[in-house]
């Protein structure tokens, strides 16, 4: 699973000294293009995890390869045909600003994809900083070799980045990490965020280790709400709105793994995959420890427009969900600290999408139900710039945009 190492854990934990959890099992920098440190380091994820995985089937294949190697893969798979023509899922976003206009999603089927961003520049920042990735369908790890390159000098990122996907290699025995029949982008976003959490969480204990940083349980429970805060911050740094939320699955994750962890330990977080929350409101944890209830996601259907299609290729609906909605409300300038409660309120969400034959037309439209009435300021903010038409009644708010000047909505009953 491809990464970005958006935070150096290093820097992040190196304060945060306490006494002592974890092994510290003589664990030692090393390379991890190298044989002996690719065991050694998933020996100690091993005994991280505790024996509820099997040891036995050793060290998943791992194969090096150079960032020459690395670029030329992604530069072949931009340039394949299922990628080189933006679809309606495509402007769609665009028109919402969850992407620059440019973006082609990831997602096979035209939905929403869960990177943003093509083009030199977004394949140029995945060279430099992708250092492992695990591949579930080849049921192996890809470590990037960077040596004779400018950049990080510091051996631990590397390693954590490679213990991140060895932990996903383990979760591979027992869980399905090709699963890809998810009903909605939130049913997604909310499964990859336990798998992420999860390793992000691991990733923790094995920078503990790795310098010896001792930190204490409570220590633990606190990294993710620290990383969170940082990433809520300075959230203009995590690129578009798509790939910020998939950004902030890790440390939301990583949350929820480590309430789990303080709980039951190792036994707790294998558990916790039976009861997960299914969509991310889930996983919208504030400070005040409140895990907003998740609710059915049922919701009134968004409007839509005669003038376009409505069957076929040239239509889709989806359900976002409060991780999507709340990265949209920051693009457009909202506050976290108005954002975030509102979508922690969050209870249903249906996104239209209606286009002609060749996409040059597109129409797209949000409905989004709360637990509360929708703020006026947020109705404001959003309206700004007059690219979106925002209406909220109670406690719904609709979002319609197009590119065509002449589109006409009609609200459709509730059924």
């Amino acid at each position: 699973m491809k990464r970005r190492q958006l935070l150096a854990l290093t820097g992040m934990l190196a304060p945060m000294v306490a006494a002592g959890l974890g092994c510290q099992r003589g664990l030692s920098t090393c390379d991890i293009t190298q044989d002996a440190c690719q065991q050694d380091i998933y020996s100690h994820v091993l005994s991280l995890r505790g024996d509820g995985y099997d040891p036995y089937a050793g060290l998943p294949p791992i194969k090096v390869i150079s960032e020459d190697a690395y670029r030329q893969q992604l530069e072949q798979e931009q340039a394949a045909p299922a990628n080189s023509h933006p679809t309606a899922w495509d402007r769609a976003l665009a028109l919402l600003h969850f992407t620059a206009p440019t973006t082609v999603p990831e997602s096979p089927d035209g939905g929403a994809g869960i990177d943003a961003g093509n083009g030199t520049s977004a394949i140029d920042d995945e060279v430099t900083h992708v250092y492992a990735f695990y591949d579930p369908a080849a049921k192996n790890v890809t470590v990037i070799d960077h040596s004779g390159h400018t950049g990080n000098t510091d051996p631990t990122i590397p390693m954590v980045s490679l213990a991140h996907e060895l932990v996903h290699s383990l979760q591979d025995r027992e869980l399905d990490l090709k699963k890809a029949d998810y009903q909605t982008t939130d049913a997604y976003f909310a499964y990859d965020t336990i798998i992420e959490g999860d390793a992000r969480f691991y990733e923790y204990l094995f920078e503990n280790d790795l310098n010896h940083l001792g930190f204490s349980q409570t220590t633990v429970d606190k990294i993710p709400d620290q990383e969170l805060e940082y990433e809520f911050t300075n959230f203009d740094k995590l690129g578009s709105p798509l790939f910020a939320a998939r950004s902030l699955v890790y440390a939301l994750g990583a949350k929820y793994e480590a309430t789990a962890y303080h709980a039951g330990g190792n036994a707790a977080i294998r558990h916790g995959y039976a009861k997960e929350p299914q969509r991310m409101v889930g996983f919208l944890v504030g400070p005040d420890g409140r895990a907003p209830a998740v609710g059915s996601g049922d919701v009134c259907p968004a409007p839509q427009t005669e003038s376009l299609p409505t069957a076929g290729n040239t239509v889709g609906a989806d359900q976002f969900g409060a991780l999507l909605f709340y990265t949209f409300m920051r693009g457009w300038n909202v506050d976290h600290d108005v954002a975030f409660p509102v979508a922690q309120a969050w209870t249903g969400d249906f996104l239209r999408v209606q286009a002609n034959a060749d996409a040059s037309t597109v129409a797209v439209a949000w409905r989004i139900e709360l637990s509360m009435p929708f703020p006026a300021q947020v109705v404001q903010t959003l309206g700004a710039t007059k690219e979106l038409e925002v209406t909220a009644v109670g406690n719904t708010v609709e979002i319609k945009a197009s590119d065509s000047t002449t589109i006409t909505w009609h609200a459709v009953s509730c059924q």
